[in-house]
């Protein structure tokens, strides 16, 4: 037996030291790394609420089994490898708020135990908690998009005015009113005016200023709102210049009639749409000399045939004329 031991020994420590080697280039072929980002889910108690969190997500680097790493390479994938922190502060012991610092661990993550967790970053996350309470605030319709052309909206009308949100007390100190969702009113029209009212969701945060920047704090609100947008035509206004005064008087009228100003300038308003398409084949100026007779001169207000929905902007000006009877004229000549 001793012989079996003694004999060889060189050989018999060389095959060893293969071994070895060939175990832990096998170890090492076979071992994976995986670096991923996962999203951070931080919980609180009832009564406390998360005002500020430094980051919503971590990255992770991990080691193990090729095979394991993979799957869990699939699990991050679909979002089924998650940090969780849980909170265990009590409100009772908040005035206002409080700030805290929390660190993940491998406690804190859905993974395999064949895989280890080699470094989390960051490694410090901050929360700012704050304590809860109940206030109405005024409700401010949020928009999106444009009405179609040739439309805006003339008017608003929201009911409730007013919706009880839960948030934290120093966010909800600073603040009066909270948006609904954003509403898309793109390319909608008068035809929209018969579809309301809509019925729209809060938005489930508040806006607040601290110091040079503006934060998002997450409030609660179990309650919607109804809204009616009026939606009109766009007004405009336009101005037509050297359009022909027309002289209207009976048949057979037996007198010269002569104009200073042949031509007027007249300025009108209407909706947009039909403005752009208006010329001035399309508006009539007039005189009416049905009850003037010789001698002149005469001042006579210019009168107006404007199309449907198209109205004056300014008074239009006096025409000066002069009369005189036809037969003269002839026996002159």
């Amino acid at each position: 037996m001793k012989k079996i031991f003694t004999e060889n020994i060189p050989t018999k420590l060389m095959a060893l030291v293969m071994a070895v080697a060939l175990w832990l280039y096998a170890i090492n072929r076979h071992t994976g790394d995986l670096t991923a980002t996962v999203s951070l889910t931080v919980s609180v108690p009832e009564g406390i609420t998360i005002v500020e969190q430094s980051t919503g997500k971590i990255t992770i680097h991990l080691q193990g089994p090729q095979n394991v790493i993979d799957t869990v390479d699939g699990m991050i994938k679909d979002q089924k490898v998650l940090a969780r922190y849980v909170i265990r502060e009590s409100p009772d012991i908040m005035d206002d708020q409080l700030k805290q610092s929390i660190f993940i661990t491998r406690e804190h993550l859905d993974l395999p135990p064949d895989v280890k967790l080699v470094s989390v970053y960051p490694d410090k996350i901050d929360v700012v908690l704050g304590k809860l309470q109940k206030k109405k605030l005024k409700v401010t319709l949020q928009k999106k998009g444009e009405p179609a052309v040739g439309y805006s909206v003339a008017n608003e009308f929201i009911f409730p005015a007013e919706v009880e949100v839960t948030g934290s007390l120093s966010a909800l100190k600073e603040v009066s009113f909270i948006n609904t969702v954003p509403v898309d009113i793109g390319g909608i029209s008068g035809e929209q005016n018969r579809t309301f009212p809509w019925r729209i969701e809060i938005d489930q945060k508040v806006t607040i200023k601290r110091g040079d920047k503006t934060v998002s704090v997450p409030v609660v609100c179990n309650e919607d709102v109804r809204i009616w947008l009026q939606i009109v035509e766009q007004q405009d206004t336009r101005v037509f210049g050297k359009i022909k005064i027309k002289v209207i008087g009976p048949v057979e009228y037996p007198y010269l009639i002569k104009l200073q100003d042949e031509f007027a300038e007249v300025k009108v308003k209407g909706p947009k749409l039909l403005l752009d398409k208006l010329n001035t084949d399309d508006i009539t100026l007039y005189i009416d000399v049905t009850s003037l007779k010789p001698p002149g001169p005469y001042k006579q207000p210019i009168k107006s045939i404007l199309p449907k929905n198209i109205e004056l902007v300014d008074r239009l000006p006096e025409v000066h004329l002069d009369i005189r009877e036809a037969l003269r004229s002839v026996e002159a000549r």
